[in-house]
């Protein structure tokens, strides 16, 4: 009898990077499974059925994040409470329907993450006829009501207080799973000495190294020319991620300083991290969690108000990061953190595998097997699993 395939499909977005970072653990860990066979598709469901909108509104996402933080915090602040039935989430969910019901239809999964908060499927699975094991893995420690749908049959959250939170609304206890965020197997698996690493990266292993995401930080320029005021012993390693404009504007206006070396995009960021005394980046909870996993001393430099201020302020509150808001702050943290860079830095809350623990509770949830159409909505219903208690208001 020829073994049974489980066909998963991750609906991620490119609003940032970590939520295809997130996916890509979750695609990497059911790769890996020792029993079960997988087939995996991620889909930038926004992306592929809205490219042209995906392009503008990313670029819009980005700039209000860079030039008007605050007034993406009084959106953040002023939608969250909202539920998936108001106006606005409904507009929100409704981007991709059409493709969601295509993917359905075609791929015919056994289950359906989702690591950003686009919600069309619910709606798609109406369409198309059919009902689906459903799963939303939140990629922040800090919680917003844009996640949360009343048929979603499992949450993976960050924090035993983010499960709090949810069964605070009405979220049924058995339907939240504290697990940690899902992280890239290298972050976790990364024991290779310091010498040696540096030895394949071309770094002077007696050398400290303070990286820096300067890619995903505002005013770049300053803030490394603020950096090297400071009389550190210290080479700053500057990532620019995929930003080759940037890239190539940081290489030629620092090209005669000894102390600035310009990655560029690093491919294995677990490596710098593990060489380096000192971590400065925005934010962004996949970063943080990978950062502290691997034990590097970290510098949050101005958290945007919204999901980054929470993400630092959980981490702040577990003496697991330091916080700047400015060039004088930013210098004094760097150092502070460079001098006590050998005290021991918390582990991220949950369990070490974060992405084992939720392909075995996803293979648990639509493990008897799925069946399509008008009867297993009415068995399901008859057995209860569609019936989802309504979020308390």
């Amino acid at each position: 009898m020829e073994e049974r395939t489980w066909k998963i499909l991750i609906v991620y977005a490119r609003f940032g990077d970590g939520h295809y970072q997130v996916s890509k653990a979750l695609e990497q860990q059911f790769a890996t499974h020792p029993e079960v066979r997988f087939e995996v598709q991620l889909v930038d469901l926004f992306g592929e059925a809205h490219p042209a909108m995906d392009a503008i509104v990313r670029c819009v996402y980005a700039s209000s994040m860079t030039w008007f933080p605050k007034t993406y915090g009084w959106s953040y602040r002023v939608t969250n409470g909202m539920t998936h039935d108001r106006p606005l989430f409904r507009w929100l969910h409704a981007f991709g329907q059409r493709k969601m019901t295509s993917l359905l239809r075609t791929i015919r999964p056994d289950a359906v993450i989702h690591t950003f908060p686009f919600l069309s499927t619910y709606a798609a699975m109406a369409s198309a006829d059919m009902t689906i094991p459903t799963y939303t893995v939140i990629t922040d420690y800090d919680l917003h009501t844009r996640w949360i749908h009343p048929h979603t049959d499992g949450y993976f959250v960050a924090t035993a207080e983010l499960k709090t939170q949810l069964a605070g609304i009405g979220i049924r206890d058995d339907r939240i799973h504290v697990t940690g965020i899902p992280i890239r197997g290298q972050f976790l698996t990364e024991r290779r000495s310091r010498r040696e690493i540096c030895v394949e990266k071309r770094l002077d292993p007696d050398q400290t190294y303070v990286l820096i995401m300067i890619g995903a930080l505002s005013e770049p320029e300053r803030l490394v020319a603020s950096l090297l005021k400071k009389e550190l012993s210290a080479t700053l390693l500057l990532v620019a991620g995929r930003n080759a404009k940037l890239c190539r504007r940081l290489a030629k206006r620092f090209e005669r300083e000894t102390r600035v070396q310009v990655i560029g995009y690093a491919e294995h960021l677990e490596a710098y991290m593990s060489v380096a005394s000192c971590i400065v980046t925005k934010a962004g909870a996949v970063t943080l969690t990978e950062a502290i996993s691997i034990g590097v001393p970290v510098v949050v430099y101005r958290p945007i108000p919204g999901q980054e201020r929470g993400n630092a302020e959980y981490w702040a509150r577990k003496c697991a990061l330091r916080m700047a808001t400015d060039a004088a702050s930013l210098r004094a943290a760097v150092g502070s953190a460079i001098q006590g860079a050998d005290s021991k830095t918390p582990s991220p809350i949950g369990h070490s595998n974060a992405s084992r623990v939720i392909v075995d509770e996803v293979l648990r949830g639509c493990g008897s097997g799925i069946r399509y159409g008008s009867a297993m909505l009415a068995g399901r219903a008859q057995s209860g699993h569609s019936r989802r208690r309504p979020m308390q208001s």
